[in-house]
């Protein structure tokens, strides 16, 4: 059964563009944390852009067990520019819902606290959710966004990294964990699947210098039913904070520098009450930096990216301890398509001192650490068709010291249209 689904991956790559294993599209821009980027400007007052996402995925060798998969997810962003509809200068009004089929690759094949797809939910249920809804003005160089929103789209984030699916890729892991401990956490750090109600302010100080500030809820879903829709206040869920300064000098540079904290109650790995009961404490915190920069220039279009992201996490509360990733994205390595994206990648998820003596506590040690690479290729076929083949190998799984390492297989594509007007 796999080597049919191999070869008919090979035939849909040949077939597609003529050079082998590369293709890829843009609908709208590359593949984010979120099934859609922040909505880019059109020409009419209203847009509605319209979004299927598939993937295919083979786990060849290791991990939880071999296998193909499929999953999908279905997307509607619309967004309003009230100037334009209304002559209210400066402002966007933008809501997202998606759907996506109840299979996950990460936790159903591979194991990995890499999670390999953007659309995996982690769920092992169909998920209907209202995943962005917001309000932004522009006030001058000041700039401030209310709703329910992903702040994976906005924060420690460069433009090279959102080429690949991995997970660990498009954000940081050491952020991205945040709140999501095993032993009684909130549900996350505000990225997809399930986002947050937040307040974010963004002040342009000119020169390239710029800095963002986000106040969001705790918790961005309800731990007790993560598929369902909803905002969820809770002293135990409390608050993420967030800020970050940036430095773009041009369109291809930037450097970045990041904090944040968590409020939430959660666990303290490996500590106990006089009762025998999970000791629980309020607080996470942690930090970032980051940056990217073309390291040669073929064209003004066309050239060499390179991008690091280093992210750590005060430790008792989370499984990982400190995260980094770095890659290279190539745009336009063929002259017949300009346009085209082919990146390598890693990173290295680093285990808490502490979740490594409750592992042991409970008769399962782990290792010190998770590697993965990711190589991929993005290519616009057309005007609504996107693929992307893409290889994943991941050492040391979910940390284990006894699972086979993951070598993993994808096609990912996208089918939409924006239709404006």
């Amino acid at each position: 059964m796999r080597t049919t689904l191999h070869a008919r991956v090979l035939a849909i790559l040949v077939l597609g563009t003529g050079v082998g294993p590369v293709l890829a599209a843009d609908l709208g821009g590359p593949p984010a944390p979120a099934p859609t980027p922040t909505p880019t400007p059109t020409s009419g007052a209203y847009s509605l852009n319209v979004l299927y996402t598939g993937e295919l995925w083979d786990n060849t060798y290791g991990g939880l067990r071999q296998g193909a998969s499929y999953m999908n997810n279905i997307d509607a962003a619309f967004s309003i520019d009230t100037g334009k509809a209304f002559g209210w200068t400066g402002g966007t009004f933008f809501a997202e819902a998606f759907y996506a089929n109840g299979i996950s690759t990460e936790n159903g094949w591979v194991g990995a606290v890499n999670v390999q797809s953007p659309i995996d939910t982690g769920a092992n249920v169909p998920m209907f959710r209202i995943y962005q809804l917001y309000y932004e003005q522009d006030f001058g160089k000041t700039n401030v966004r209310l709703g329910i929103y992903d702040l994976s789209t906005e924060f420690s984030l460069t433009k090279p990294q959102n080429l690949f699916l991995s997970g660990n890729l498009t954000w940081n892991t050491a952020l991205d964990e945040a709140g999501l401990a095993p032993l009684g956490g909130t549900v996350g750090s505000g990225s997809y699947p399930a986002t947050p109600l937040a307040l974010r302010i963004r002040q342009d100080f000119g020169n390239g210098f710029s800095g963002q500030f986000a106040l969001a809820d705790g918790a961005d879903a309800d731990p007790q039913n993560p598929a369902a829709n909803g905002v969820y206040f809770s002293p135990a869920y409390g608050a993420l904070a967030i800020g970050e300064a940036d430095w773009t000098p041009d369109k291809h540079t930037k450097l970045m520098v990041g904090a944040w904290g968590l409020s939430s109650l959660l666990p303290d790995f490996g500590e106990f009450n006089p009762d025998g009961s999970q000791r629980m404490s309020y607080g996470q915190f942690g930090g970032y930096v980051g940056g990217a920069a073309r390291i040669y220039q073929q064209t003004p279009k066309r050239g060499l990216d390179a991008f690091f992201t280093l992210g750590v996490s005060s430790p008792q509360s989370t499984d990982v301890a400190q995260s980094f990733n770095s890659g290279l994205v190539y745009t336009g390595l063929f002259d017949a398509r300009p346009t085209d994206k082919a990146g390598v990648s890693m990173n290295v998820n680093f285990a808490s001192d502490a979740w490594r003596r409750y592992e042991a506590s409970l008769g399962d040690p782990i290792g010190y650490s998770e590697l993965s690479f990711e190589a991929t290729y993005r290519a616009k076929i057309n005007d609504f068709l996107t693929v992307q083949p893409d290889v994943q190998y991941i050492a040391h799984t979910g940390y284990s010291t006894t699972l086979r390492n993951p070598v993993v297989l994808g096609l990912h594509f996208e089918i939409g249209h924006v239709f404006d007007w």
